[in-house]
């Protein structure tokens, strides 16, 4: 189920699990907008939510929705204009470098993966984000990741171009036997609504491999 990390009048952030849609899809499996507002008519509040920004579904982490139709229309300009903030944990094989990934992606739809490619082309985009190395072991390393821009799988893809495949990220590149998900983790969202400034946090579970792997004093 759902976690409820923050809510107000106006937006309501939760930690959607990994394996979870985001919306409702062709599986007819629980996604977390129906399970969110399955959770706030319980509570005898107002279920309705609008879909502002996405997750993976084999990705785990905050996700906001908003609670009215004027609120969606602001944080939907606030997702568009760049000024939702997103950070993200991951864990990724080798020793991965800090600082700015700036790269062009272009997203197969034929294929459903993205790929860095090196010149201009028809549906290729600018991706950014911003790095920093938490901790590492002998082969991983838990990196703390900022997204400036957000583009299709773009942690995934730029992390692997660089021969640094998430673990457990089977569609970019990991071997790894004892994860089958990618190891990644939206743990902060921050953004101005309306005039107050709102921050969510949570944490991975850090009883799962890899997150096991690193002090917990790292995810704070």
């Amino acid at each position: 189920m759902v976690k409820i990390i923050y809510k107000d009048k106006n937006v309501i952030v939760i930690n959607k699990p990994v394996g979870m849609p985001s919306q409702s899809d062709p599986t007819g499996d629980l996604d977390a907008m129906t399970a969110t507002s399955d959770a706030l008519r319980g509570a005898g509040e107002n279920s309705a939510l609008w879909l502002v920004h996405r997750l993976d579904r084999t990705v785990g982490g905050l996700i906001a929705f908003a609670r009215n139709k004027k609120s969606a229309a602001e944080l939907s300009r606030i997702v568009r204009e760049g000024k939702l903030e997103k950070k993200y944990f991951a864990v990724c094989h080798g020793i991965a470098d800090e600082g700015e990934y700036r790269d062009l992606l272009f997203k197969d739809n034929a294929t459903g993966k993205a790929y860095v490619v090196k010149t201009e082309r028809s549906g290729a985009k600018s991706a950014v984000l911003y790095a920093d190395r938490l901790g590492a072991t002998d082969d991983m390393s838990l990196m703390s990741v900022r997204l400036q821009t957000g583009r299709f799988h773009q942690i995934r893809v730029q992390f692997a171009s660089r021969a640094h495949s998430l673990v457990g990220d089977k569609k970019y590149g990991s071997r790894d036997a004892l994860r089958r998900t990618p190891c990644l983790f939206s743990h902060k969202l921050s953004f101005e609504l309306f005039g107050k400034a709102v921050t969510a946090k949570d944490v991975p579970p850090h009883d799962e491999y890899p997150w096991s792997l690193f002090s917990a004093e790292l995810y704070k």
